[in-house]
């Protein structure tokens, strides 16, 4: 009798332990939203503003030289000499190929940057996924990447308030 009560006793006390390894080893999935961690992060902020400085800085470039045309065409309106109007083309060439030169920059700068701050994002949720025993983040986009996901999953604040505090 003794020995079924303490064979009985050893069963409740591994269905226990197996039943407690089960549920406390539970796999946390969470997603963040890509849209917002990209407009609230501020690395991204700060690499935004650095462009934008950039942006502004060609734009001067660019309307002073558009003005020097402009005064070209002014001064020798009415001039009629080849010379003439070789010099307003080769002023209007040369505005032409440095907006599209500025673009063309401005492109590669915005590109580069962004795939810098992608990085250090991605750095860091796998980071945060590890210490926090999370089996997948996911990333939501506005095209509707997540069609539903449960109250809770949804761990946007947590990182922005985390990456952003260091």
């Amino acid at each position: 009798m003794k020995s079924i009560q303490a064979l009985w006793a050893s069963v409740m006390v591994i269905l226990g332990l197996c039943t407690y390894l089960l549920f406390s080893k539970q796999e946390k999935i969470a997603y963040v939203e890509s849209t917002r961690i990209f407009q609230d992060y501020k690395g991204a902020k700060f690499e935004r503003d650095k462009l934008e400085s950039r942006r502004k800085e060609f734009k001067l470039k660019i309307d002073t030289l558009s003005r020097e045309v402009r005064e070209a065409i002014i001064h020798y309106d009415g001039q009629s000499d080849s010379k003439t109007k070789q010099l307003i083309q080769f002023k209007e060439k040369q505005l032409d190929d440095y907006r599209r030169s500025v673009e063309q920059t401005l492109h590669t700068e915005e590109s580069a940057a962004m795939s810098k701050v992608a990085a250090e994002l991605n750095a860091f949720l796998k980071d945060y996924g590890k210490r926090n025993n999370y089996k997948f983040i996911f990333i939501a986009s506005s095209s509707g990447t997540i069609a539903y996901a449960a109250e809770g999953t949804n761990v946007t604040e947590d990182v922005l308030k985390e990456i952003n505090g260091k």
